[in-house]
């Protein structure tokens, strides 16, 4: 029976300052060599996927939290949005001022009117070293996802419940103090795993999860078989099956290890 093993990607298979383990590239094809499927199950959008990815050895990714799914070259699902569309929602942040960076297949789309905001200056120093840096008055902007800075949560009832008003269901999801995912409604890491899981016919149970953080949760509560890293919240272990090490010490490794998914050395 095929198992299929989702990844998160920082903190997980890379360090946090995105470094692979030596173990980690033997390890994963290891795993497909015992007949798993390698899959990436990340937040990003397809623009921000790292080159260095292309060293593992994969056969699918579910992009933008289950936004963008694609198993073996073929796209499964993409909720792109048209550039006509992707404006409308423009005029919704516009006049909600509320400052957000929109996150697209071709790149990180910027609205000048919120150049003046400090979020926008770390973000821009990001995409400018990657060359993902664009701007929404661009004929190829088209909307997946925001990232949004909201300091009153009064706000963020407001924001979703106008974006739906004008036809875009969206729903938050909370990174930090004042970060938030905007997230079309319908799509979670867990809704990019049952894509994959339907395309091969595999049940729930012979998937496998790994995630370091609370925005893994909808995929590490969605599977029996999850696997918390060791440098997880306290939160996050205890909904997981199963603990490993930290990314530095193999924990990847040998969680495929300790879960017979690979043999021990």
């Amino acid at each position: 029976m095929t198992k299929i093993l989702f990844f998160d990607i920082d903190g997980t298979l890379f360090t946090n300052d995105f470094k692979l383990p030596a173990t980690v590239r033997p390890a994963l094809l290891m795993a497909r060599e015992h007949g798993c499927k390698i899959y990436i199950n990340t937040g990003r959008t397809l623009c921000n996927i790292d080159k260095k990815l292309q060293e593992l050895p994969l056969d699918g990714i579910s992009m933008g939290c289950g936004c963008r799914v694609i198993a073996e070259g073929k796209t499964l699902i993409s909720t792109e949005r048209s550039h006509e569309e992707s404006m409308k929602i423009v005029d919704v942040y516009r006049r909600n001022k509320i400052t957000t960076v929109y996150e697209s297949d071709t790149g990180m789309f910027f609205d000048d009117e919120n150049t003046d905001d400090d979020m926008i200056p770390v973000w821009r120093e990001y995409t400018d070293k990657r060359g993902l840096t664009r701007f929404v008055d661009d004929r190829d902007f088209r909307a997946v996802k925001m990232f949004s800075k909201i300091i009153d949560e009064a706000d963020v009832d407001r924001l979703i419940d106008d974006l739906k008003s004008e036809g875009f269901p969206f729903y938050p999801i909370r990174r930090s103090k004042y970060g938030y995912e905007i997230v079309p409604e319908g799509y979670t890491k867990a809704t990019g795993i049952d894509m994959v899981r339907d395309y091969y016919g595999v049940g729930l149970e012979d998937c496998y999860v790994f995630g370091d953080s609370e925005n893994d949760l909808s995929m590490l509560m969605h599977v029996p078989n999850s696997v918390a890293m060791g440098q997880s919240p306290e939160e996050v272990k205890k909904c997981c099956s199963y603990v490993t090490d930290t990314p530095e010490n193999d924990g990847i490794e040998k969680a495929l290890m300790g879960l017979g998914l690979i043999p021990r050395k």
